[in-house]
């Protein structure tokens, strides 16, 4: 890509901030008119993309929060796939949703029908802070040092929608792990938060800054932490040339050890500089099969997905088997499989039978 190309998409940002675009949303799906380049380009700040250069058809992307979904959202996705998107249900990597073949002046009623269900597509795409990756198991896993779920609520609200960080020189992703097993990310996050033991009873968080380690905080100051280091990228990130500005790229051209002091000294307090004995513990995998939970009576059974494009029928069997057997939410993994995260133990082999039966297969 070109330099131009930055530059370009800068001055668009400065013309118009990607959240404000959400009228125009509105007003081209009343109107009918051909929506302009810049404000595609702003489209995917709700997660919304033309699905050709030259289609009337667009795809929009839903990030979960924490990966999850309940019966009510199955049931909501699956009616849309079936009435607006031609039965397309694809699973992203990085626990989102997609749909195709989207007719602008139907995204307002889709985004409606979304709200309802407590979901949306704010900051999917463009120079955003992403919502989080989490570990699929949080929660259940009997294995798990903590549990993340209200640190990643808190950073998620902290940014998701926030002019504050709505314009970043490029996209920014970050992750959090309670678990000892690993969350098998399909990519290496631009920041990492991994639980480790610490003392009698604690825990403490490693940062990662590019799959590097650079020192440890507690649970506490991770919001504090993540807010600092979005806010060095917004800051210090390459603005003028595109290939440059990742944060990965403003990291390697400072180096950890410049990046950690600036880091320091946008916080009041310092990563702890200790060395802690790494449990010996490999990385999990998918957590298919039918496993024990940390929640008494409960199991969690997890399931391949054979291909990423599903349909609006896959959905709504899931959702039938679901309340057939008692249970009520499922979280996607990063690799883009599905775990029943609640499915009462004494059911949990009927559950997988009846998955098994649908082609979704716990028995793997």
């Amino acid at each position: 890509m070109s330099n131009n190309l930055a530059l370009n998409i800068e001055h668009i940002k400065k013309e118009k901030d990607g959240l404000d675009v959400l009228s125009d949303i509105y007003i081209y799906a009343v109107l009918g008119e051909k929506v302009s380049q810049k404000d595609l380009i702003r489209f995917q700040w709700y997660g919304i993309y033309q699905q050709t250069d030259d289609s009337n058809y667009f795809r929009i992307v839903i990030p979960l929060p924490l990966g999850e979904l309940n019966v009510e959202q199955l049931k909501t996705l699956a009616s849309i796939s079936k009435e607006y998107a031609r039965n397309s249900l694809d699973i992203n990597h990085g626990q989102k949703i997609e749909f195709k073949w989207l007719k602008m002046h139907d995204l307002p009623h889709i985004f409606n029908l979304l709200h309802n269900v407590n979901l949306n597509t704010i900051f999917e795409a463009g120079h955003t802070v992403r919502n989080i990756i989490t570990c699929p198991i949080n929660t259940v896993d009997c294995k798990q040092l903590i549990d993340v779920s209200s640190i990643a609520a808190k950073i998620n609200q902290s940014f998701i929608g926030n002019k504050k960080f709505s314009n970043l020189p490029n996209k920014f992703q970050m992750a959090i792990s309670g678990c000892k097993e690993g969350c098998n990310l399909k990519e290496i996050p631009d920041v990492n938060f991994d639980a480790y033991s610490y003392k009698s009873n604690k825990v403490l968080f490693s940062v990662k800054i590019i799959g590097e380690h650079i020192g440890y905080i507690t649970p506490s100051q991770v919001i504090q932490t993540s807010k600092a280091i979005a806010n060095i990228y917004k800051e210090y990130g390459n603005r003028t040339d595109i290939n440059k500005s990742s944060f990965s790229s403003l990291v390697n051209s400072w180096g950890l050890r410049e990046f950690n002091n600036i880091l320091n000294s946008s916080i009041n307090f310092n990563l702890k500089d200790i060395i802690l004995e790494e449990d010996n513990v490999a990385t999990k995998g998918e957590h298919f099969g039918i496993n024990k939970s940390i929640v008494e009576g409960e199991s969690y059974v997890g399931f391949k997905i054979k291909s990423l494009a599903l349909s609006s029928n896959d959905f709504s069997s899931l959702a039938k088997i679901l309340e057939k057997h008692d249970a009520s939410k499922i979280k996607l993994t990063n690799q883009g499989n599905i775990i029943i995260l609640d499915a009462p133990t004494n059911n949990a082999n009927d559950l997988a039978n009846d998955l098994k039966k649908v082609n979704f297969n716990p028995f793997i």
